[in-house]
Order: structure tokens, then C-alpha cells, then sequence
């Protein structure tokens, strides 16, 4: 996928510091994550409870940029928040 990306931008490539380095950040972040899922799984743990809070990372964000970038939530959003909570709260029983 990135050589067909590349190719289409004619293998021109961004330049932008700003863009490099949150890439960097969150390639390093990435990493740290799933070493950490890694761990988790070794620990002995519930799996099934480690894997779903790990897999809740999208509400954080929402949550984020509802704090910080001033997003509104629609009914359905909330609804989506709700049904992701209750899903949590019933793989960890």
C-alpha cells in the first residue's frame, strides 16, 4: 500500500517537520503499546479483559477531541460510547 501511495504521489515526499515527527512519536507510542499488550498477555492475566481494554484506545481519542479539539457528539456517537462501556464491563465479569 505505501509504494502504491508512493507511486501516486510520485514518489514525492513530505518534508514537514511537524509531520515527522508525530509519525516518529506515534510509531514509538505504537511500539510501546503492543510490547505492552505482550507483557500483559504473559502475565497470566484475563486475556479476554486485557484485550478488550486495549482494543477501547478509539474512545480515548473521541474523548480527546471532544476536550481538546471542541467535537460534538451525536446521539448515535453517544449510543456507539455506551454500547463500547457495557461491552467492557461484561468481558471483564
Amino acid at each position: 500500500m505505501a509504494l502504491v501511495l508512493l507511486t501516486a504521489r510520485r514518489f514525492k515526499l513530505e518534508k514537514s517537520l511537524v509531520g515527522i515527527s508525530c509519525a516518529i512519536v506515534m510509531g514509538v507510542l505504537a511500539g510501546v503499546g503492543n510490547s505492552a499488550l505482550s507483557a500483559a498477555y504473559r502475565s497470566g492475566g484475563n486475556t479476554a479483559v486485557v484485550t478488550v481494554a486495549t482494543a477501547m484506545y478509539p474512545m480515548v481519542s473521541v474523548l480527546l477531541g471532544v476536550l481538546i479539539l471542541r467535537e460534538k457528539l451525536t446521539a448515535r456517537h453517544l449510543l456507539g460510547l455506551l454500547f463500547a462501556g457495557v461491552a467492557f464491563v461484561l468481558f471483564s465479569l
